[in-house]
């Protein structure tokens, strides 16, 4: 699939998405209890289901894309800007998170060591954008190792409660950009196969979709009534951050701008 229709598709399905999202929060959602209302259940699931969709079709769409940039992309304000902004949530949501007591010490600790490691790179790679800055490239690895940690302890803390819609789109938007930041170290790194750059692509747009889908909304519902907070405020703005990070390289990576650069 050409490039540019791959994109319409995608600009149609976020907006979609986050309306779908909103109106699920606001209309089917009791939020007392994260659970969806007895009468709106089946709505709830719809929304839910085709937000999946959504994401996935994105996905699929990619991986037809024969749009393969030669390098990274050039250094720029908009990258800049998403990494420092993920460095910024990252350590607020270091500061701010609270897990429950299924979490074990020691990860916690790994959490916090990856945590102030993936601050750091974030923190670095932001500047490198638009300083004499050269940050070595495997350390490219790192935010991907942080993303494991981050998931194997917010799945630790939620796999003894019931599971919300909340939770599922957090996990998966955990997930999404796990997966990106790994192809993303493989590309630092040179270790890019034949379809290393679809599935750039493909994680990029997936990611995106799902970390705005649950962190936008909930920025909305918070502002609009007293508080809903199934999921903490800081975990909502780190996963803000990584959305917008993505959105930034992704753009800037598949750009037309970047094809045509030597």
């Amino acid at each position: 699939m050409k490039y540019g229709k791959l994109m319409l598709f995608w600009w149609i399905a976020l907006p979609v998405s986050l309306l779908m999202r909103l109106f699920q929060l606001f209309f089917t959602v009791d939020r007392g209890t994260g659970f969806f209302l007895q009468e709106q259940k089946t709505v709830g699931v719809v929304l839910t289901v085709l937000i999946g969709v959504f994401c996935a079709v994105s996905v699929i769409l990619a991986f037809t894309s024969h749009r393969r940039p030669e390098h990274p992309p050039k250094k720029n304000l908009p990258i800049a800007l998403g990494a420092l902004l993920a460095a910024a949530a990252t350590g607020h949501e270091l500061v701010r998170e609270s897990f429950s007591g299924t979490v074990l010490r020691w990860q916690l600790t790994l959490l916090a060591v990856a945590g102030v490691a993936a601050v750091a790179w974030f923190a670095a790679f932001g500047l490198s954008q638009i300083l004499p800055l050269r940050v070595p490239p495997v350390l490219a690895a790192i935010p991907a190792f942080y993303m494991v940690i981050r998931i194997i302890c917010a799945f630790t803390s939620i796999s003894s409660l019931a599971l919300i819609s909340d939770n599922l789109l957090l996990m998966a938007a955990y997930c999404t950009a796990l997966l990106f930041f790994i192809q993303l170290g493989k590309l630092y790194n040179g270790l890019e196969g034949d379809s290393n750059f679809r599935k750039l692509l493909a994680s990029g747009l997936a990611a995106v979709l799902l970390c705005l889908t649950q962190s936008i909304p909930h920025i909305v519902i918070n502002l609009c009534t007293e508080g809903y907070h199934h999921t903490s405020d800081a975990a909502n703005a780190s996963v803000l951050a990584y959305g917008v990070l993505i959105l930034a390289f992704t753009l800037s990576h598949f750009s037309k701008r970047n094809m045509e650069a030597v």
